[in-house]
């Protein structure tokens, strides 16, 4: 009697065996990142400069609307125009990273039909290049962000070390979501319609224009459900109040981020074969 060696190794956890994929596959992935971002502005006489230019006049706009205009005071703060610009503009870079990324997941299959059709392609890895393309403007706005809040506000403090912990399980989850949501796509084309909605509503139901303290208590809860509330919030917190985050509740969402992203990996697997026949 034989034994099957490979058959009998037991196989790695399910996002190690993603990773192991990208790393192996990482100059592809870094071809595809590139890609992403030179498509963003193709064609375009400033090119790359709109990654910087856009965040500026958002900001400079937040500015004058939200300071000068309407003067909105931001709750349980006393700062001024610019900090509450800088508040708003802090909310809303979460959001954009979030909202570029699953409002492209639906069609990112159905863009990417040469690739299921014609060659053998690791596709698995094109939900985590559209994630890293995302990372680099996030990446870009959140250094717009840091330069002008150290003109207005100074240094930070030390709690503005704990962000990256933050936002690397926010960005587990994104990438969960581009997996599910871009097999489910090649499926159900209405899922780019779908998504346009959800992201609408998601951006109001998110502290973005309020703090979450401004809520009335019973909806916290549910506003919590929302995974850009926690990363905003924490966020916020450690740049502006120079507060540490909950560890508890950081390990809680790190755990949450690192089953959503296994649940979206394993779905994205188990209909890969199916997408040939769709698109």
């Amino acid at each position: 009697m034989t034994i099957d060696l490979a058959a009998a190794k037991p196989k790695d956890p399910v996002l190690l065996q993603m990773f192991r994929s990208a790393r192996d596959h990482r100059h592809l992935v870094a071809l595809l990142i590139a890609r992403y971002v030179e498509m963003s502005f193709r064609g375009s006489l400033l090119g790359k400069l709109w990654t910087a230019l856009v965040p500026l006049f958002r900001l400079a706009v937040y500015t004058f609307v939200f300071g000068v205009i309407l003067k909105v005071k931001w709750p349980g703060t006393v700062g001024s125009k610019f900090e509450v610009a800088l508040l708003y503009f802090a909310g809303l870079t979460l959001f954009d990273f979030f909202v570029e990324c699953l409002g492209t997941a639906p069609g990112l299959m159905l863009d990417n039909v040469n690739f299921i059709k014609k060659v053998v392609f690791p596709l698995e890895i094109l939900p985590l290049a559209l994630v890293g393309s995302a990372l680099v403007r996030l990446a870009v706005t959140t250094a717009i962000l840091l330069a002008f809040y150290l003109a207005i506000e100074g240094l930070p403090g030390p709690a503005i070390l704990a962000i990256p912990l933050v936002l690397a399980p926010f960005a587990l989850i994104v990438l969960g979501s581009v997996w599910f949501l871009s097999a489910l796509g090649a499926f159900v084309r209405d899922m780019r319609q779908v998504m346009a909605l959800a992201t609408l509503v998601l951006m109001y139901l998110s502290p973005i224009f309020f703090p979450l303290a401004a809520a009335p208590p019973p909806l916290r809860p549910f506003l919590y459900a929302n995974p850009l509330t926690f990363a905003i919030e924490t966020v916020r917190a450690a740049l502006f109040a120079d507060s540490w985050p909950n560890w508890w509740a950081l390990a809680l969402y790190a755990a949450i981020a690192w089953l959503f992203a296994t649940a979206g990996y394993l779905w994205f697997m188990r209909v890969k074969p199916g997408f040939a026949d769709v698109v």
